[in-house]
């Protein structure tokens, strides 16, 4: 029988270590790698931090889940998960960062997709091909096209193209959506409806508050060795959720302070201080980025239900 888990929403954080980015001397213990994206605003006081380094390829972070070369590495919490019991890695998952910040965008329509629909979708079989399978259904999912990453999907979604053809739909996340949205020299600009956000439309269907995204894996050899340094770390990244939750406006002053140009933030980042503060600081969408608080709590094992996942991975989650 599976039992029943629920993640404890513990949060990580590295310090503020300096200006210097190489880490070559750094303990691999104190070192943490995001993938670019909606997971980098949990770190976005750390953009000069030689601890903390993001990568715009997804496959690059997933890789580091079989390696020591990390003291945390966050990624899809799923297919994370998936990694470090197939390699029997030392990583166990800790917190979940996101919690719901996907999209289905049309394309000078309105309307709901069909069969008959051209999407363009992005990293098949993670978090957000799931949720969006369950949402609109198999024989819609079908026929959907798929990209690597969400940066991608932002591509075909500005352009409106993809392989030559023209594209009705296009599954795409915060912040990418509203850096698209918003950009006037894209083909596409005033021609974007949003159909759908995934977080309403679950909690619809499954009554579950989020949809488990980018999840925080800690080395789990390193955290009972420097267990005083963990700790320390996690009530430091407790205060920077809040902050980004309820005060974007320091978010962007701080990224503003460390990285003044706009361009070596979305470098860095995935997105600038401009985008991150308006997406947070939506009246009618608050909290863009989906952030999950430290009190949240968020039922792994009901959104695998729901997915039909019968693996335990009990073994694989982090308990204090």
């Amino acid at each position: 029988m599976k039992t029943k888990l629920f993640l404890p929403l513990t949060l990580f954080s590295i310090i503020l270590s300096g200006c210097d980015k190489s880490n070559s001397n750094i303990e691999n213990y104190m070192k943490v790698i995001s993938p670019a994206g909606a997971p980098a605003i949990a770190f976005y006081d750390q953009a000069l931090s030689n601890t903390f380094e993001t990568n715009s390829t997804t496959s690059n972070v997933l890789a580091q889940l079989s390696n020591d070369d990390y003291g945390m590495v966050v990624f899809d919490f799923y297919n994370g998960l998936k990694s470090i019991k197939k390699n029997n890695s030392p990583y166990k998952l800790a917190k979940i960062i996101t919690g719901g910040n996907l999209y289905l965008v049309g394309i000078d329509t309105d309307k709901e997709p069909t069969k008959d629909s051209k999407i363009v979708s992005f990293g098949e079989n993670l978090i957000p091909d799931l949720a969006f399978k369950h949402i609109y259904g198999e024989e819609i999912a079908n026929a959907t096209k798929y990209v690597n990453a969400v940066s991608d999907a932002g591509a075909v979604l500005a352009s409106g193209m993809h392989e030559g053809e023209k594209v009705d739909y296009v599954v795409v996340a915060q912040p990418v959506l509203f850096s698209v949205m918003n950009n006037q020299n894209a083909p596409t600009y005033g021609k974007l409806n949003v159909i759908s956000c995934f977080k309403d439309e679950w909690k619809e269907k499954t009554g579950q508050d989020a949809i488990p995204q980018a999840g925080v894996f800690v080395n789990y050899d390193y955290y009972v060795n420097h267990k005083n340094y963990f700790e320390e770390q996690f009530a430091l990244l407790d205060e920077r959720i809040e902050t980004a939750i309820d005060d974007p406006l320091t978010v962007k002053t701080t990224m503003d302070e460390q990285l003044p140009n706009l361009d070596d933030q979305a470098a860095f980042f995935g997105f600038n201080s401009n985008v991150a503060y308006n997406v947070q600081s939506n009246k009618d969408t608050p909290n863009g980025f989906a952030l999950v608080r430290p009190d949240e709590t968020v039922d792994i094992n009901a959104f695998f239900t729901v997915l039909g996942v019968e693996e335990d991975y009990s073994d694989y989650i982090l308990t204090k």
